[in-house]
């Protein structure tokens, strides 16, 4: 009995693996610069917000930060620059990136909470 119960589990456990490792996917690419701004429109900054995006709740603030016009694959939406162009200067129209200039402006837009 003992035996059964231990080789269930590990084909219940094989079965569950894909899921697990596209659940993490969707966390790796989730920059998207319209929704985040989207959720803090006719909000303050500083307002809690909290959305559902790609079967994943996502909890912040609106806090001003730079948002590229246009596509742009290079950003993951971690970089420095993103967050730091718009608290020195409000009316940032570009900002370098890895090297290269991307035009666009500051507005307020979801921040996870991140450490100072």
């Amino acid at each position: 009995m003992k035996k059964n119960f231990i080789l269930s589990s590990i084909l219940c456990g094989l079965c569950l693996a894909p899921f697990a490792a596209s659940a993490n996917d969707k966390v790796e690419t989730v920059y998207n610069p319209q929704k985040y701004q989207q959720v803090c429109k006719g909000k303050s900054q500083g307002a809690p917000v909290s959305f559902a995006y790609r079967g994943i709740i996502w909890n912040g603030t609106c806090e001003p930060q730079f948002f590229a016009s246009g596509k742009h694959a290079m950003i993951k939406g971690d970089e420095p620059e993103l967050y730091n162009t718009c608290s020195s200067a409000s009316g940032a129209a570009s900002v370098t990136i890895g090297g290269t200039e991307v035009k666009g402006k500051c507005a307020l837009g979801f921040m996870a909470p991140r450490p100072k």
